[in-house]
């Protein structure tokens, strides 16, 4: 997995590379720039040297990186280009002013402008953005806040491409410092910032780029997040010739309310297309009759009563549908789960029940191993178990899921793009497969039963957890493809791909 780091991380390695291992600044920065220039010849192709662009130089190292691009740019006979350097010229880098130097001596125009002129936006093809770094940490102002809303104005229309970090986001947490600028690619440098790959970062970031820089490869402490790709995603246990429904482990699902009965079916759904052997749905005699018409016909279903927890090995499934009335009959249930050793995995309405009586909960849960219980929460559940807003979620989503994770002790899945998945003790594990087609009622309840069925088939909290989150978002970007547009996935779409994403992982 690629490790995520903070700001303050990223600045140490900088430090180190250049001050203990001998690779000078100047050197890091024509890395950087080359890197850039890379992602624009990628994009416009043989027809770059005749395209128009402008380069917003801050007065930091990122802006001396901007200036190496504009160089290196004029060298390949791109001449339309408009260098602006931001802010007041005596408070550039040793290093910016280096790079401004040598522009000057190659005869390449560098302005400082007062205010951005929109004939010159409309005119351009490109725009660099080069303004801000990943030490950001103030709320952007004049004058640079003029030049960031006027890109926004054209963001969709030019290719924008920031380097490092979109200027005016914070690197920690993805969150605008008010506004950032929207990119059409980020460059990053070095590592992946965690703060690029969760939240409102993904109203920014754009298409995400490492570029190491000659960095070398070694981290001298310990990383708190990490990146999961599809070089991470872990195959599924063999499925031997001699295999039967036993083999493939039990899926409990708990029955869903008459007026949210989908919910309950979506999960079982999400179970069975992912592989696990045997599915039932467990309820009330009357929920359960009612339900029966609509299951698919290879769900069981078993009233609730003792014989239930008769077996030896189960996953449980519970919330989707669920209610948030009369709590005290499922707690109870899942406590039984949790003295039998299941794996439980927990959603929608149990989360928001529990948000009434979480000390009872924390209690119950540590009675559990950490990896025994799976929480979902979406930011506006997590919000209610934490007695917070919803903003506050989203402004830092790292620092409230290892929250909730401590809290519960427990593993959270904090769902959203770039999902979250935090464990006691663990290092975090951000998850950026899926698109906005999971944006429907319904696939937060599939994502239960996929996770439910990869636990059933013995794969660790650990590894199956990530690899269902990981499937599902792969599962929705298939279901696009297929669609024509994400606006028309259904979550009953999704559970009828499923195979199709299982199958890739497989491919040798």
């Amino acid at each position: 997995m690629q490790p995520l780091l903070t700001s303050t991380q990223m600045q140490e390695i900088d430090r180190r590379t250049i001050s203990e291992m001998g690779l000078p600044e100047l050197l890091l920065m024509e890395h950087a720039a080359i890197g850039v220039v890379k992602a624009l010849q990628k994009r416009f192709g043989s027809t770059l040297p005749h395209t128009r662009g402008i380069i917003l130089v801050g007065p930091g190292n990122n802006g001396g990186d901007a200036l190496a691009v504009a160089r290196i740019l004029d060298s390949l006979g791109v001449k339309k280009i408009f260098v602006g350097v931001l802010g007041n010229s005596k408070k550039l880098s040793k290093s910016t002013q280096k790079q401004s130097e040598i522009l000057g001596k190659l005869g390449v125009p560098v302005f400082w402008p007062k205010k951005p002129d929109r004939e010159l936006f409309e005119s351009c093809d490109w725009i660099v953005d080069g303004i801000f770094g990943t030490g950001l940490t103030r709320e952007v102002q004049d004058p640079f806040l003029p030049w960031i809303q006027k890109t926004n104005q054209f963001s969709g229309k030019k290719w924008v491409v920031s380097i490092d970090v979109p200027s005016g986001l914070d690197s920690d947490t993805g969150h605008p410092n008010p506004l950032a600028i929207q990119a059409s690619e980020t460059i990053t440098l070095g590592f992946i910032k965690q703060g690029l790959v969760t939240g409102a970062a993904a109203d920014f970031v754009g298409h995400l780029t490492l570029e190491p820089i000659q960095i070398p490869r070694l981290i001298p402490f310990s990383v708190e997040a990490f990146l999961y790709g599809a070089e991470d995603a872990v195959k599924l246990p063999q499925r031997r010739p001699t295999s039967h429904k036993g083999t493939f482990g039990h899926v409990y699902v708990w029955a869903s309310k008459e007026e949210t009965q989908g919910a309950c079916i979506l999960s079982s759904l999400g179970a069975l297309r992912s592989g696990a052997g045997l599915v039932t749905v467990v309820g009330e005699k009357e929920t359960l009759n009612s339900l029966r018409k609509r299951l698919p016909p290879e769900v069981m279903t078993q009233t609730l009563d003792e014989k239930l927890f008769e077996s030896n090995a189960g996953v449980w499934v519970q919330g989707p549908g669920m209610g948030t009335k009369d709590f005290e009959k499922p707690l109870g249930y899942l406590e039984k789960a949790i003295v039998k050793g299941w794996k439980c995995v927990l959603d929608a309405d149990f989360l928001t029940a529990m948000s009434t009586q979480t000390k009872k909960i924390q209690s119950l849960f540590k009675k559990a191993d950490p990896s025994q219980i799976v929480l979902t929460p979406h930011p506006k559940e997590a919000a209610r178990l934490l007695g917070l807003e919803v903003n506050q979620i989203e402004k830092d989503r790292f620092k409230q899921v290892k929250k909730l994770s401590s809290q519960f002790h427990c593993t959270v899945v904090l769902k959203g793009k770039g999902t979250l998945i935090q464990a006691p003790s663990r290092p975090c594990i951000a998850v950026c497969s899926g698109d906005t087609g999971l944006s429907k009622g319904g696939t937060g309840d599939l994502l239960s039963g996929i996770l439910g069925a990869f636990l059933a088939q013995g794969l660790s909290t650990e590894s199956g957890v990530p690899l269902g989150v990981y499937v599902h978002g792969k599962v929705s970007e298939r279901v696009t493809q297929i669609m024509g547009h994400p606006r028309s996935t259904l979550a009953s779409d999704l559970a009828s791909h499923i195979g199709d994403v299982l199958a890739e992982l497989e491919k040798p």
